[in-house]
């Protein structure tokens, strides 16, 4: 009862932090239009709110603790959360306050390299049908051969920079995450519950992420193109958020 408690007042925290967050994002961007530099200047508060949900959804899955469907999902799931919240340190907090360095678009790369951990870790997650199956999951295969491929031709001076690779080896390894947690529910081996939570879940990571791909689009201030990368990137975490909660949430086991 006591943990059920701490955990729905988590909850309210975090829905309140997504509510500010998510008001002053469109305030923001009523203010400044698609300039790119007031955007960046007045979203300190979206920043800190944003890493602090993540943070605290993470304390949420450190809480499961017996109420774990067993304890290698709770493990994989907490593994999961440690390197998301790695990777949104580096997103929101270093790339964001790190300006007397020159190395803002590395925390960028760097962050997307702790989200590819996040979802290998899911997709070992969600491809289990034993509380003690140890088998790596083929469809792995299917982003490392990616990566390959693409750090390949990153050798050949096909792509300038380290950016589309990383970004093409993130992208594999979001759909085969999606498309294992669609399975989950067919599996049988998560309850019924948990199940759906984490299809849902991953549906909203890949529209969070969806969201960033359009977000990175570029172009003169005001442009058609710089609006609609706005205006993605003011949905981002209004998936990811639901998104984070409802995979915390499927580590429990009915009864917390």
């Amino acid at each position: 009862m006591i943990k059920k408690i701490h955990i729905t007042a988590f909850l309210i925290v975090v829905t309140i932090l997504m509510v500010t967050f998510f008001v002053r994002d469109w305030l923001v961007f009523y203010q400044c239009g698609a300039v790119e530099q007031c955007l960046v200047d007045a979203s300190n508060y979206q920043n800190i709110a944003k890493f602090a949900v993540t943070a605290i959804v993470t304390v949420i899955v450190f809480f499961i603790g017996r109420n774990a469907i067993c304890a290698r999902d709770r493990r994989f799931l907490q593994a999961a959360f440690v390197m998301a919240l790695c990777a949104d340190f580096c997103l929101k907090i270093l790339h964001n306050y790190s300006h007397f360095l020159d190395h803002r678009s590395d925390y960028t790369l760097l962050g997307i390299c702790f989200f590819m951990v996040v979802q290998a870790l899911l997709i070992y997650r969600h491809t289990r049908t034993d509380d003690h199956e140890t088998n790596s999951p083929w469809i792995l295969c299917i982003p490392f051969g990616v990566m390959f491929l693409a750090n390949a031709l990153h050798l050949f001076r096909i792509f300038e920079g380290p950016t589309v690779p990383i970004v093409a080896t993130y992208g594999a390894f979001l759909i085969c995450s999606l498309v294992v947690a669609c399975k989950v529910p067919k599996k049988g081996y998560f309850p019924e519950k948990n199940a759906k939570n984490i299809k849902r879940g991953m549906i909203l990571f890949f529209c969070c992420d969806a969201c960033v791909g359009l977000s990175l689009a570029t172009g003169d201030d005001h442009s058609v193109q710089e609006v609609v990368a706005t205006v993605a990137n003011n949905f981002v975490w209004y998936f990811y958020t639901p998104a984070l909660i409802l995979l915390a949430l499927s580590g429990y086991r009915r009864k917390a």
